[in-house]
């Protein structure tokens, strides 16, 4: 995803009061409904209704029978309902706070809404607008995230040091490695506090940059050097890029000199947590520190909650006397003392969220990401895989996968590491 206007993510609230105990109830859309409009608790439920607002320009591509889905922030119940062909949807739902979302894919765009944190409580109906913004699908998406390990089996106890994400070429063009970048947006994990995003009058407010934590890696290459053919893989193995089966049966082999690497001990020194990597891989797939910012010896994504993007700088732009110059690309975080580089929104091919805890924060942008896929297990083995556009892979005889910017639609949950199957 890429050239996305404007960088906000909007969301509404209305006064809280209180919640009653959660029912299993019927939609009521306009366009159509999820369940049978009667239902013996209907006097305990409330009105939401959601008018999608589509961006300027593209006011007429709205069109009947798009879903909205409301979810319950405390629990995870999620409701959906159908727009009308004038955008309109209405739900009738238990008191609670919610999260409104939207994702209208079409060929050659992608429209997504997401409202933050909206509180249902009082009585009549509550009427909010829901702005939609566009973006393109991505021609390199992140394809596998593996962060939350494995047993150690046969020995006992958990791993770690296995993860990795692999990259994939979703376009029908080769795509270059070179250059590429590759990070985490603070806060490392979804539940830790976030000073970086803020609510004013409801409103979710995004600095007007994402804020990567720790370092920025990137691949090397001048130009060309790391061409990805159209439906190609790239893995990159974050803590080690070693053969882990050979010690503990249910990992995987990161050890092939195709892969690529999160490397360095110069900045990241801990032998034990950054493991060097294996025979098989090759020096020029080492990738790169090229800003760091952190005081960790060791690099690592979260175990169950990171938030990943790629990207490059626009072109002409000069990415070195950026990175020289602290000032322009270094932010402390707003209230403490963390720092973090500086990463413009429009500069993001793509970025996936992901939620663990009922107390998440969102750190990607809806532009970004207009959900979060909520993990459900560490030390498992599973992985948090992107789902096949089946009709298109039929269609260009290699892999496409689902790119609607929204991680809560696109991906699923592995029970295994797809580097075994």
């Amino acid at each position: 995803m890429k050239n996305l206007f404007p960088y906000r993510s909007l969301s509404r609230t209305v006064s809280r009061i209180g919640r009653t105990v959660l029912l299993a109830i019927a939609l009521t859309a306009v366009g159509c409904t999820s369940f049978n409009d009667a239902h013996p608790y209907d006097a305990d439920l409330l009105t939401l209704e959601i008018a999608s607002i589509y961006p300027v320009g593209y006011e007429s591509a709205v069109q009947s029978g798009i879903e909205v889905k409301a979810t319950e922030i405390t629990n995870g119940n999620a409701y959906t309902a159908r727009m009308d062909a004038a955008g309109r949807v209405s739900f009738r739902i238990p008191r609670g706070i919610y999260r409104i979302a939207v994702s209208d894919r079409r060929e050659d765009a992608i429209f997504n809404g997401a409202l933050e944190e909206v509180r249902l409580t009082g009585e009549g109906p509550q009427r909010l607008e829901l702005p939609l913004f566009r973006s393109v699908p991505g021609t390199l998406v992140i394809k596998e995230i593996y962060c939350g390990g494995c047993p150690m089996t046969p020995a006992t106890g958990n791993l770690q040091n296995d993860q990795y994400v692999i990259l994939h070429n979703n376009d029908n063009r080769t795509q270059y490695l070179d250059g590429l970048c590759f990070g985490i947006v603070a806060p490392s994990a979804s539940g830790a506090n976030n000073n970086w995003v803020t609510t004013v009058d409801g409103e979710l407010r995004f600095q007007e940059f994402a804020p990567v934590f720790e370092c920025v890696w990137q691949f090397q290459g001048t130009g060309s050097d790391f061409p990805l053919a159209p439906g190609e893989d790239a893995v990159i193995a974050i803590r080690g890029a070693i053969d882990f089966t050979q010690d503990f049966s249910l990992s995987v082999d990161l050890n092939k000199p195709e892969y690529f690497a999160t490397f360095s001990r110069l900045h990241f020194e801990n032998e034990k947590l950054n493991l060097s990597p294996g025979d098989q891989i090759q020096p020029s797939h080492l990738l790169q520190v090229i800003k760091k910012t952190g005081v960790s010896k060791a690099y690592s994504l979260s175990i169950n909650s990171p938030a990943i993007i790629i990207f490059r700088p626009e072109e002409g732009f000069d990415f070195t006397a950026y990175l020289d110059n602290d000032d322009a690309c270094v932010a402390t975080e707003p209230g403490g003392s963390a720092k973090c580089v500086k990463v413009p929104w429009a500069w993001i091919l793509d970025g996936v969220e992901i939620f663990y805890s009922t107390n998440n924060r969102k750190r990607l942008m809806t532009e970004i990401d207009a959900g979060a896929f909520p993990f459900s297990v560490t030390f498992q083995c599973h992985t948090i895989h992107r789902k096949l556009d089946e009709t298109a892979t039929a269609a260009n005889g290699y892999p496409i996968y689902v790119d609607t910017n929204n991680s809560s639609v696109d991906f699923y949950e592995r029970p295994t590491q797809s580097l075994n199957d």
